[in-house]
């Protein structure tokens, strides 16, 4: 731990030196000291800029206008995995475990601490608090847990009261934590629960009701939407005006989350608590159900929180795995609006900077979201920088197998399947800088193949590829197999530099060590080989049937693609092609079990790769039956029920853009 540095009165730029053996220093020699003393002094200047005088917090303006300049800290992130208390709660017996006077078992790992920044980190608590009377001085910074699942925002509020408790009894320094909530109406019931929940925390802590860290831990509450808005004046010990703060949040109706503009603000008011004497502790945590709209400022505020020291916890929601858009179940918590079941369309991915998903739009994943094992890169990446935590919340975390419709819970995502946290923490994304990635791709070309194939893949087989052909005569049997054909020909074009460039990267495929980068090759490669077989195998069989078919039943008159593994019918060079398909994504599910790679490639290889054809009569050329009502009345006249007529108005919806 860096101590903090105090100004010697006694050393004064100006003073010369003492004289040596009686005579006076040469005049070179009194130039170079000063000189040298000048530097020195502008030197610790640099490193301690004046602290701004700010009387209140002033969240309205935009804090990356005139940005307060320290030098950067070098941020020791350790890759040790700890265990996960209170994560996953979502009834509280948890919090209680975590603060508890018990040696903790965890395996804390050293890190080395910075010594020449005047400006201190205050690395994080363990995943698993301590809780022995005395702490080992080994401590672990959790920026390398980026992601916790959790069900409920309760359960996170559990583990930040953990963090929170680590801080109090780590340090004798106060600790003010800025708690940021999105003023979104998706979020208003989180809200309320967040609130109940801190009044139980508090008290844990021993920070309410005149508790003995009652005046150790501050707290302010900011809201914001379009706006930043505080709902305290000042950072406050009395833990019921926090309560009624967040209790007092209005709903921003704009629809607009500038999130980071309120992480950068809040850093900001931040800045004084650091940089007073003696210093405190900052921490920011943030609760919203979105990425924000103004991710442009999320490196300006990660840099802005590194350089002060503050880390930033976010409870949040998972990414959709390689999507940037998800449906969310709304039901208006406003009983004054049309509380029916409604679907959303809100942003919460995706969860890499460039898209490492190559997108097919077939098999039954093309309109599903399943779980990423991430938040939204931005937040995340944040959060890994600054040493916080990523929760993401999901009630239906823990749910097995697929998630329906009907079991997604109210203002949560439609995601369908969701993967063990402890499984995915292997498949961490990247959370670099632009031009960090950029270095790293250029050095690979099978993982800058993925990432530009999965950038411009749209890829759109036939919604629904014909696959019965009726016979009314042979002429127009063949019309119709030649327009499937040219169906086939304009999805080969699109398929084809897909291809090329997966196989050009397959050179290096063997340099890759990271999984997520080996499971993304690999699934994309098996994928594109697999579509390409499947088109090839169609294409064929369209042009058997060109050639010449005879039914074997005299009654039959129409013929029926149906999907079969058999593709013995196809060139050898496409059978090779099917073989590889099945290779790659075998690969994937045996080497990746447990993730959403493993999961699509189990759905692709149960996929038939190739077709036959089958006959069967549909009546096409017996003449169609003339409808008739049958003296049924389907247009039956509007009722005249005057109670009906009495019915009140129906209640207005909420435009869903606006959640």
């Amino acid at each position: 731990m860096v101590d903090d540095l105090q100004d010697d009165p006694s050393t004064d730029p100006g003073q010369e030196l003492p004289a040596s053996g009686g005579s006076a220093a040469p005049a070179w020699a009194v130039s170079l000291v000063l000189h040298v003393s000048v530097l020195l002094a502008l030197a610790f200047v640099a490193l301690d800029p004046p602290l701004p005088q700010l009387e209140r917090l002033i969240l309205t303006q935009d804090p990356f206008e005139n940005p307060v300049v320290v030098e950067a800290l070098d941020v020791v992130v350790t890759d040790e995995r700890t265990e996960q208390v209170g994560a996953d709660s979502d009834h509280g017996a948890e919090m209680a475990e975590a603060v508890a006077p018990e040696i903790s078992d965890v395996v804390m790992t050293s890190v080395e601490t910075v010594t020449d920044q005047e400006v201190d980190l205050f690395v994080q608590p363990l995943d698993l608090m301590p809780t022995a009377k005395t702490l080992n001085e080994a401590i672990v910074i959790k920026g390398a847990v980026s992601g916790v699942g959790t069900t409920g925002a309760s359960g996170a509020v559990d583990r930040l009261a953990a963090e929170i408790n680590g801080y109090l009894e780590q340090r004798s320094r106060k600790t003010v934590v800025f708690w940021l909530f999105d003023q979104s109406v998706s979020l208003a019931a989180q809200r309320e629960e967040i609130a109940s929940r801190l009044e139980r925390v508090f008290d844990e802590l021993g920070v309410s009701h005149g508790g003995a860290k009652s005046k150790q831990l501050l707290n302010m509450v900011v809201g914001y939407g379009k706006g930043v808005n505080p709902m305290t004046e000042e950072p406050t010990s009395d833990c019921q005006q926090v309560v009624d703060a967040i209790r007092s949040i209005k709903i921003d109706e704009s629809g607009i989350e500038n999130t980071f503009t309120a992480i950068g603000s809040a850093a900001q008011e931040g800045w004084r608590f650091r940089r007073a004497t003696p210093r405190q502790n900052v921490l920011i945590v943030v609760f919203t159900d979105e990425v924000g709209n103004d991710e442009e400022k999320a490196d300006q505020a990660t840099s802005y929180c590194q350089q002060l020291g503050i880390p930033v916890y976010v409870v949040g929601v998972p990414s959709p795995f390689g999507q940037r858009r998800v449906k969310m179940k709304f039901v208006e918590p406003d009983p004054n609006y049309d509380q029916s079941e409604q679907w959303a369309v809100v942003e919460q991915g995706p969860e890499t900077l460039y898209p490492e998903v190559l997108k097919i739009r077939s098999g039954k994943f093309q309109n599903e979201a399943i779980d990423s094992g991430f938040g939204p890169f931005s937040l995340s990446k944040l959060t890994a920088a600054t040493g916080g935590i990523y929760f993401a919340v999901h009630p239906n975390r823990n749910a097995s197998g697929r998630v329906t419709d009907r079991d997604v819970a109210a203002m949560s995502s439609q995601i369908r399947y969701f993967f063990d946290p402890e499984v995915m923490q292997a498949y961490r994304p990247d959370y670099l800088t632009k031009n960090e990635i950029d270095s790293l791709l250029s050095k690979n070309r099978a993982k800058k193949a993925l990432v530009g194939v999965a950038a411009k893949s749209e890829v759109k087989p036939m919604e629904l590829p014909t696959l019965t052909f009726p016979r009314k005569n042979d002429g127009d049997l063949v019309r119709l197999l030649g327009l499937a054909q040219r169906d086939a020909a304009i999805l080969l074009n699109q398929i084809e530099p897909i291809y090329t460039s997966l196989q050009q990267g397959l050179v290096d495929r063997p340099k890759i060590e990271e999984k997520r980068w080996q499971a993304g090759y690999d699934l994309a490669m098996g994928r594109i080989l697999a579509m390409k077989v499947r088109t090839y195998a169609y294409n064929s069989m369209l042009g058997q049937a060109k050639a010449g078919m005879k039914f074997q039943n005299e009654k039959s008159d129409t013929w029926e693609l149906v999907p079969a593994n058999d593709v013995s019918g196809v060139d050898s060079r496409t059978q090779k092609m099917a073989a590889q398909a099945k290779e790659f994504l075998e690969r994937v599910v045996a080497d990746h079990p447990g993730t959403p790679w493993a999961l699509i490639a189990e759905e692709e290889l149960e996929n038939p790769i190739g077709y036959r054809w089958e006959e069967r009569h549909t009546g096409v050329n017996n003449p169609s039956m003339k409808a008739g009502n049958n003296n049924n009345n389907n247009n039956p006249s509007a009722p005249q029920d005057d109670k009906k007529k009495m019915l009140a108005p129906p209640k207005p919806r909420r435009n869903l853009k606006n959640v």
